[in-house]
């Protein structure tokens, strides 16, 4: 269940986020760091792009983005409804990119914002994807951000991970669609590299790095 929700949003960030990645010519950089800039804080937690994870809420993030992020909720069939922000288009130092939040929020939460949601529609999979009611919304903005995943729309190849990540702890292809998890635990951070789709950076703190590495241990295929 786990490994569902959480790599949920790998999948759900690469169908709804597949759009024009182009900003306008007179967006200004902003100076929040590199995607292998990663600190470790005394909180036990990371900051990456200036936000420190499990700290710093939506609305810390959209003032230091100087851009409101926009958000969706996720109610499929069988499993744990999840909320992910995003702003869809923006640039960290010089760097284009997607950037999806999720949140560590009670489920009865979750669900009661459902039932206040303004606009249902529905998937493929079947799961209901629901615009928030504005005073949820706004509530939102108040709420941690527990993980960052990162869509950069330059190609990562993997010399250049290791170049400014290092050699990670495992490497160990994904069983649903083969990509490769270069895992980093101390940092954090779950470097995924496919041929297929775009590379995608997932941080998490160190302490919940389990999330992501215990399920891809049992299911996925070790590469050397």
């Amino acid at each position: 269940m786990e490994r569902h929700t959480f790599l949920s949003v790998l999948i759900f960030t690469l169908v709804l986020l597949a759009v024009g990645i182009m900003l306008p010519s007179g967006q200004v950089d902003r100076p929040v760091g590199l995607p292998w800039q990663i600190e470790q804080t005394e909180r036990g937690s990371i900051r990456v792009f200036g936000i420190e994870l499990a700290h710093t809420t939506l609305g810390e993030a959209e003032l230091a983005f100087r851009e409101p992020s926009k958000a969706t909720l996720f109610a499929p069939e069988q499993g744990d409804y999840t909320i992910e922000a995003y702003f869809n288009e923006t640039r960290l130092s010089g760097l284009k990119a997607k950037m999806v939040f999720t949140f560590d929020l009670e489920q009865t939460q979750v669900r009661e914002m459902y039932d206040r949601g303004i606009r249902i529609s529905t998937l493929g999979s079947g799961t209901r994807k629901v615009t928030l009611h504005p005073d949820d919304y706004e509530q939102l903005r108040k709420s941690a951000i527990a993980t960052l995943t990162y869509i950069p729309s330059i190609n990562l190849e993997s010399e250049l991970v290791a170049q400014r990540f290092g050699q990670p702890a495992a490497r160990i292809r994904d069983p649903e669609g083969g990509a490769i998890h270069w895992l980093y635990p101390e940092l954090g951070v779950d470097v995924v590299l496919s041929e297929e789709a775009k590379e995608v950076l997932q941080y998490l703190p160190p302490s919940q790095f389990d999330r992501v590495m215990a399920p891809l241990q049992t299911a996925g295929e070790v590469v050397n």
